[in-house]
C-alpha cells in the first residue's frame, strides 16, 4: 500500500459524518488511475481507506475479526537472522505486537514504512512508524475524532474543519524548511515522532516510543574494523531489499552514495538500470558515466524536468524514463521501484556539522555550539523579512523550538547530540515532499542508506572519524575493485 487516511471516533455514541468520509475518499489520491481503486474498511467506530500504486508487488493490507492492518512501504522486519518476512506477513506480525502492547518486532525492522492497526473488540487505533519515522503519518486531533493520513495535504484538503496556524511550527520552516519535533504548520496535527506508537481509544491517547536513538550505548571498534563491518551490514542492506530480484533501476550521479549503492548491487551480481540528470558536460554527468562504464549498468542521462519546486529527482523526466520502450524492456520486477542514496549524506557522511561543534557539545558549551551549529549551515530568520515585534516573537518561538528538542536527546557521548537532532529532524523529515505526491509521481524510492541497522551501528561509534567525509574512504576499500 501507498498512501492510506482514515478517522476515528473518540465516542462510541459519536457517529462519522458521511461528509467527511466523502472527503477523504476524494482526497486521497489525486491520480485517474486511482479510480475506482479505493480500499477501505469501515464500521460505525471508524473508516479507514488506501490506495497502493503496486510498486512493492505485495499486500499491504489485511482484515479479521480481531485485526485490521493497513501498511505503507515495507518493514523489512528481519525476524530472524536469516529470514526476512514478507511484507504481508511483517504487518501481521507486528499487527499482534501492537495488541499484546508488545514491541520486540518493530525493534528488529530495518525499512521505511507506516502502518495503521485497529482493533475492532477493543475499538483502539493505532499509528506507527518506522524507526527513523521516514515515511510520515499525521494526526489531527479533534473534540470527537482523530483524523489522520500518510500524507498532510489529505487533511488541508479537508473543509468540514477549520485548520489553525501553529506560528512555533511555521517558525521552524521558516529557518530549517521543516517544522522540529512532532509540530507541522496547523496547531492540533501533529506528525508521528521517529519509533513511536500512536494509540487512541474512547477517552485516552497515548503515544510510545519504541525506539530511542540517544539511549544506545557507544561501542568503539578500531576503524578498519569497523569499516569492513559497515561495508557487510551495507551490502546486507541491499540485499534484503533485493530480495529474487536480478534486474533493478537506480540513480547515478557523480556523488558517492549512488555510486555506493550501484557498486553494491553489482556486488551482488545485479542488473542495474541507471540514470542521473546532471547538466551536460558537467563533472557530475563525466563521473556519473565514469562509474557506469566501470560498474557495467545500462546508464542514461535524462534530461531536468521537474514536477513542482521541490522536487530534487526530475520526477517528469524519471516518469518519462520508466516508461520509455528502452526501460520497459528490461523486464524489471518492480519497474516503480528506483533505488536512491538519500540519506548517505548526513546518516553516513555526517555533513551539517563540524568538528568544533562536536567539541563544544562535548564540552556542554551550547549556546556556542548552537551558534556555530547554525552559521555553518547559514539557518536562521532574515532580519529584514519580519517586522517588529514579530521578529523577537519568532525568534524567541525557534530558539524555544531547538532547545526543547535539543534537551530531549541525551546521548552517552554528548558529541552525538547535533547528529541525532539531525537524524530526528532533516532526515526524518527528508522524504516527506516525496510522500506528499506520490499519488501523482507513482515512484517508490528504495532507501538503504535509511537502514536502521546500518544507522545503529554508525550511531554507536565516536562521531569524529566521520567528519569531513573522512570515514568513506575506508569504507569503500572493502568494495569490489572489480
Amino acid at each position: 500500500m501507498t498512501i492510506f487516511a482514515g478517522v476515528f471516533a473518540r465516542s462510541s455514541n459519536q457517529e462519522i459524518p458521511d461528509e467527511l468520509i466523502s472527503e477523504l475518499q476524494s482526497g486521497i489520491s489525486r491520480s485517474p488511475e486511482d479510480n475506482n481503486a479505493l480500499i477501505e474498511y469501515k464500521n460505525k467506530h471508524i473508516y479507514i481507506a488506501k490506495i497502493d500504486i503496486g510498486a512493492l508487488g505485495e499486500p499491504g493490507h489485511f482484515t479479521d475479526s480481531e485485526l485490521v492492518g493497513f501498511l505503507a512501504g515495507d518493514p523489512v522486519l528481519q525476524h530472524t537472522s536469516e529470514k526476512i518476512a514478507t511484507r504481508l506477513g511483517s504487518l501481521k506480525l507486528l499487527a499482534e505486537d501492537v495488541s499484546h502492547e508488545k514491541f520486540d518486532l518493530f525493534r528488529e525492522c530495518r525499512g521505511t514504512y507506516c502502518a495503521v492497526v485497529y482493533e475492532p473488540e477493543k475499538k483502539k487505533l493505532s499509528l506507527i512508524t518506522d524507526k527513523i519515522g521516514v515515511r510520515p503519518v499525521y494526526f489531527w486531533i479533534q473534540p470527537n475524532f482523530i483524523v489522520f493520513a500518510s500524507a498532510l495535504r489529505i487533511l488541508e484538503a479537508l473543509c468540514c474543519y477549520q485548520r489553525e496556524i501553529d506560528l512555533k511550527g511555521i517558525s521552524e520552516i521558516t529557518c530549517f524548511g521543516y517544522p522540529l519535533s512532532d509540530r507541522t504548520p496547523y496547531k492540533d496535527i501533529f506528525s508521528l515522532y521517529a519509533g513511536e506508537v500512536a494509540s487512541f481509544e474512547a477517552t485516552k491517547i497515548e503515544r510510545k516510543k519504541y525506539w530511542d536513538w540517544s539511549a544506545l550505548p557507544l561501542k568503539k571498534i578500531e576503524n578498519t574494523v569497523f569499516a569492513k563491518q559497515l561495508h557487510e551490514i551495507f551490502i546486507e542492506s541491499i540485499k534484503i531489499r533485493l530480495k529474487k530480484q536480478k534486474s533493478v533501476a537506480a540513480f547515478l550521479s557523480g556523488g558517492l552514495d549512488s555510486r555506493a549503492i550501484v557498486a553494491a548491487l553489482r556486488e551482488l551480481h545485479t542488473n542495474v538500470i541507471t540514470a542521473n540528470f546532471a547538466p551536460q558536460g558537467s563533472q557530475d554527468q563525466v563521473f556519473g558515466q565514469l562509474i557506469a562504464d566501470a560498474l557495467g549498468t545500462h546508464h542514461s542521462h535524462l534530461p531536468k524536468g521537474k514536477t513542482s519546486n521541490d522536487d530534487s529527482y526530475h520526477k517528469h523526466s524519471t516518469k518519462n524514463w520508466i516508461n520509455s520502450e528502452a526501460f520497459r524492456s528490461e523486464n524489471l520486477v518492480r519497474p516503480k521501484i528506483i533505488w536512491s542514496g538519500d540519506g548517505g549524506s548526513m546518516g553516513l557522511g555526517h555533513i551539517y556539522q563540524n568538528a568544533e561543534i562536536v567539541n563544544l557539545a562535548r564540552e556542554k558549551d551550547l549556546d556556542k555550539a548552537k551558534k556555530i551549529f547554525f552559521s555553518y549551515n547559514r539557518w536562521g530568520i532574515f532580519p529584514k523579512l519580519l517586522k517588529q515585534p514579530i521578529e523577537s516573537v519568532v525568534r524567541k518561538l525557534l530558539a524555544e523550538g531547538v532547545q526543547s528538542e535539543l534537551n530531549s536527546i541525551q546521548p552517552e557521548d554528548p558529541g552525538r547530540l547535533f547528529y541525532l537532532f539531525l537524524l530526528l529532524n532533516d532526515q526524518r523529515r527528508h522524504m516527506f515532499v516525496h510522500f506528499e505526491d506520490i499519488d501523482l509521481d507513482r515512484i517508490e524510492l528504495e532507501l538503504p542508506f535509511f537502514d536502521a541497522d546500518l544507522i545503529t551501528a554508525i550511531v554507536q561509534q565516536p562521531i569524529d572519524r566521520f567528519l569531513r567525509h573522512a570515514f568513506y574512504l575506508d569504507w569503500l576499500a572493502y568494495f569490489d575493485p572489480k
